[in-house]
């Protein structure tokens, strides 16, 4: 298999079951830092959307539903953040990072030297940038074939590159948020959620935060959870029933859950007619959650619910 391939074999795989999180086009250290939420748009849930049939999408009142087909609604996808890879990443200081098979650093004067770098031999495996933490440190992971290898912080100051191995069971961990001098990352095994980790950014101490009271539900949590701008609260997306039958609603539900109490915040269900095989969180506002909803097929659908956390 060519390095070619596996870019397309990367992004394939990174658009239907990784996070997206992770920030795409830094531009300043601060710009690094922020998380998927867009702060400045004004675009509110009650304003240039329109409906479909109440039969075949049933929400309550505090969930908006908004087909994407329609160009009245076109303006609701600027806020949706698709996967690329092959990036340049231009630091606060002037360097860049690049994304191609290794990870790159380029100095002022053009220097070009690998950061992260995989083996030769490895030919199924990629590094992905994910998020500038401060000045020098960065989140990454690499990927391999079709699953996630391992993740880390790597120092650019330093040379020390910290890894944050796989699980027992297979599950990884992959970063999502920098917080009160902690870097959070949301924890999976191939598309399922499975919890949460937090990475202590002066001691470098991994723990895991208590996510039973939502695990313990038998719910599928799908992976790609987004975190609130403050990192308190993450939104996480599942499918609680799933039906074949002419006229039936498969239901689903999307559940805030708080970081600091590690419990339940609030939950959201409502029902479609749709198979949803693929889905982004995007926390809008303090206040909004978009969720993007995709079903693909003869007939591919692409929705969106706009939860309204304040109601």
């Amino acid at each position: 298999m060519s390095r070619g391939d596996i870019m397309k074999k990367l992004t394939i795989l990174l658009l239907l079951i990784l996070c997206t999180g992770c920030s795409n086009n830094p531009v300043s250290n601060n710009e690094l830092m922020k998380s998927s939420t867009v702060e400045s748009s004004t675009l509110s849930a009650t304003e240039n959307y329109v409906e479909n049939k109440e039969s075949d999408y049933n929400t309550s009142s505090d969930i908006t539903f908004i087909d994407l087909s329609l160009p009245e609604n076109s303006c609701y996808m600027e806020h949706y953040e698709e996967f690329s890879y092959g990036n340049e990443y231009t630091l606060s200081d002037g360097r860049t990072i690049i994304e191609d098979v290794n990870l790159y650093l380029v100095d002022k004067n053009g220097n070009k030297n690998a950061v992260i770098e995989i083996p030769e031999e490895d030919t199924q495996k990629c590094a992905v940038f994910c998020d500038m933490i401060d000045e020098n440190r960065f989140a990454y992971y690499i990927i391999n074939h079709e699953t996630i290898d391992y993740s880390g912080i790597y120092n650019l100051e330093t040379g020390e590159n910290h890894r944050i191995v796989p699980c027992e069971d297979g599950s990884v961990f992959i970063p999502e948020k920098t917080a009160d001098n902690y870097l959070y990352f949301s924890k999976g095994f191939i598309s399922d959620f499975r919890g949460v980790g937090k990475l202590n950014l002066d001691t470098l101490e991994f723990s895991e935060i208590d996510c039973s009271s939502l695990l313990d539900k038998e719910i599928n949590y799908l992976g790609n959870p987004c975190f609130s701008t403050d990192g308190t609260d993450i939104a996480v997306y599942g499918k609680i029933t799933d039906t074949s039958q002419e006229n039936e609603m498969n239901k689903y539900q999307l559940v805030i859950f708080s970081l600091t109490d590690n419990d339940i915040v609030k939950t959201y269900e409502f029902s479609s007619k749709c198979n949803y095989v693929n889905h982004q969180i995007v926390y809008h506002s303090a206040n909004e959650v978009f969720l993007y909803l995709f079903q693909y097929g003869d007939d591919p659908q692409t929705h969106l619910y706009i939860i309204d956390l304040s109601a």
